[in-house]
């Protein structure tokens, strides 16, 4: 067993319950949350700083990691639309793909994400590009695409079928997509409403989740609202390309994740995800009532739910998946603290499950005994 103790420990689905105390983690799983001082031995000493769920990046393209702000001043369309730049560095020299997907990857790690979900290009090619960068600790969900592929052979392959667009594929082929995930009990999800709104156009193939919802228009949100329809949404990434804000009304009304999207678009950084999202959404909004904790919720449990992946909430039983951060003095609200005053380099520790198969690793350490 091993102890983390003399932390600020966020817990529960809401972060309502805040303990000043210690977690014991055994195969894997929490244990125990208590108050006060460990009564274990050999304990991990947190030096008073905050314990908070891993974050999930629930949507990104890793493809193009190799070509950061290529394109930066044109059109979405131009950039990430059928044929555009992306498309063209799809076709790099695949050793040249992998390299950048792994460096993304450990950057991912390094900003306490350990579990993601990637939208893969390229049909089987693609899949066994990413496949051949992940790490054995990685969780990842891939979401392949036929592009030219039989699509029971693809699913074989990976998790399921992330679709670019509505618009990318006949009616025939969406439809034959949406069957065949059926019938394997693989994901089907869609980028939908990123540019105009194509919500029931989308509908049509039954997908399990949405990614964007951008430009969704009042009448397509009462309905994702109605059918409890997941989202993912990716603020910053739709902010770059010129494409808007998603609405606020989103995160009161269904469940909500964070995806940070291209790589060439956007960086990986899960804090700096949610510090845009909050402080753009009150703006906009102007409803300074609007709770930090479902920012937090989106960037940590909420697309692990979506993507099917077991439940990282600071619980007794859940899997032990958190991040440690170090101490920040005069601090009111942990929460804020995490969403917009915590940096990268004050990660002490991150404590992951490998593969979520009840072995597990432990990382940083050392860093949290600095």
């Amino acid at each position: 067993m091993r102890v983390f103790t003399n932390a600020t420990i966020l817990c529960g689905e809401d972060f309502e319950t805040v303990k000043n105390g210690y977690i014991a983690v055994k195969d894997g799983v929490i244990k125990e949350i208590g108050e006060g001082s460990s009564p274990y031995k050999n304990t991990v000493d947190c030096k008073r700083g905050t314990i908070c769920p891993a974050f999930t990046n629930a949507h990104v393209h890793l493809g193009d990691s190799i070509a950061q702000d290529i394109g930066a001043y044109e059109s979405i369309k131009k950039r990430v639309g059928k044929d555009g730049i992306k498309f063209e560095v799809l076709k790099s020299d695949s050793r040249k793909i992998c390299k950048g997907i792994g460096r993304s990857i450990r950057e991912m790690r390094k900003y306490g994400i350990t579990a993601f979900c990637d939208f893969r290009e390229g049909g089987i090619k693609g899949i066994e590009q990413i496949k051949k960068s992940l790490p054995e600790t990685s969780s990842a969900v891939i979401l392949g695409r036929p592009d030219g592929d039989d699509i029971d052979s693809v699913l074989e392959r990976c998790d399921g079928i992330g679709v670019s667009s509505v618009n990318s594929y006949p009616p025939e082929d969406l439809e034959q997509m949406s069957r065949a995930c059926k019938r394997n009990k693989k994901f089907l999800a869609f980028h939908s409403c990123e540019v105009k709104d194509d919500f029931d156009r989308v509908m049509k193939y039954r997908p399990d989740f949405l990614v964007h919802l951008t430009n969704a228009g009042e009448e397509s949100l009462e309905k994702v609202f109605k059918d409890k329809i997941p989202i993912i949404l990716c603020p910053r990434a739709n902010a770059m390309l010129g494409a808007g804000i998603p609405d606020i009304s989103i995160f009161e009304n269904t469940l909500t994740a964070f995806g940070t999207d291209n790589v060439m678009v956007n960086s990986l950084n899960m804090l700096r995800e949610m510090e845009f999202a909050f402080k753009a959404l009150r703006g906009i909004s102007r409803d300074y009532k609007f709770d930090g904790k479902k920012i937090l919720q989106a960037a940590t449990i909420n697309g692990r739910r979506v993507l099917g992946l077991p439940d990282n909430t600071i619980e007794d039983g859940k899997i032990a998946d958190f991040i440690i951060f170090r101490r920040r003095e005069y601090l009111y609200n942990p929460v804020l603290a995490i969403i917009h005053r915590y940096e990268t380099g004050d990660i002490r520790g991150i404590v992951n499950v490998q593969k979520y198969i009840g072995t597990h690793r432990w990382v940083g350490d050392r860093r949290i005994g600095d």
